[in-house]
């Protein structure tokens, strides 16, 4: 990828020498992945969440952002917003310009489909790598690998030492109907609603859980329950990035609110989904 304007395609390249390479290199932030040189994010072209579409960078979006927001594990760069999509060398062709597109994931013959993160620059950069849904759902079909690439930690999830009080092991969260209200009043009256941090992650995970109902009627297809809860969580998390900046809130208080959003979302999605 040589250009640096919106719609250009993301194309597969030899590695450049460190004194020319900033259009080759990436960093994660919040499950959008930044070009060093254009500043323009990775994103699905068209916002299509569907096999065999091209990989473009373009301007980030802070609302609507599901066609640009991606996780990595075992190796694969795939779509927060439905992980059976992933990165993948068109034709699986080494050939220098061959075009980046997102296709189905593969559980055999996937070599064009697997990446290999390499770090660079001092260890404040080289951790600015992670942001993944949780990692505790087994995918049909799908046995984990032993990795042979670097693993990152997955900043923002697993319980922190002052998590909030829990009831009979279950995290105290809001309850579906809290929710929805809770729903309405933030997104219908943004920072006019005075609610609880708590409050709005439920929110968060009730739009989460709405908004991934709305893509599978649009894709007509059922999804295993695994997929389920990857999709809802990472969706609520995408919603507690937006609502962290509408609210003003710290670093602290934003991850936090991603883990309690994303929790609620598992929960919700039970619900919705009944399973």
């Amino acid at each position: 990828m040589g250009e640096t304007t919106d719609d250009s395609n993301i194309i597969i390249w030899p590695q450049k020498p460190d004194d020319d390479n900033d259009n080759q290199l990436w960093r994660a932030e919040d499950g959008f992945l930044i070009n060093k040189r254009s500043q323009l994010v990775m994103d699905i072209r068209g916002g299509d969440l569907k096999s065999d579409t091209y990989i473009v960078q373009y301007t980030r979006k802070m609302t609507m952002a599901h066609n640009q927001r991606f996780g990595y594990r075992d190796g694969y760069i795939y779509c927060l917003a439905d992980p059976r999509l992933v990165l993948d060398i068109r034709g699986g062709g080494s050939k220098e310009g061959t075009k980046i597109i997102l296709y189905k994931r593969k559980e055999s013959d996937n070599q064009n489909q697997l990446w290999t993160i390499i770090p660079v620059g001092g260890p404040n950069e080289a951790h600015q790598i992670p942001y993944y849904p949780p990692p505790d759902y087994p995918q049909p079909g799908h046995q984990q690998q032993p990795q042979s690439y670097p693993a990152y930690p997955s900043t923002g999830y697993g319980p922190p030492d002052n998590h909030p009080p829990s009831y009979g092991g279950q995290v105290a969260y809001p309850s579906y109907e809290e929710a929805s209200g809770a729903h309405h009043q933030v997104y219908n009256e943004g920072r006019k609603a005075h609610l609880s941090h708590q409050l709005i992650a439920g929110a968060a995970a009730y739009e989460a859980v709405k908004a991934y109902r709305r893509h599978q009627e649009r894709q007509g297809e059922e999804m295993s329950h695994g997929f389920i809860k990857q999709g809802v969580a990472a969706l609520a998390a995408a919603e507690i990035v937006k609502l962290a900046e509408e609210h003003n809130w710290s670093r602290d208080q934003k991850e936090k609110a991603t883990r309690d959003a994303q929790q609620a979302a598992e929960k919700y999605a039970s619900r919705e989904f009944q399973f």
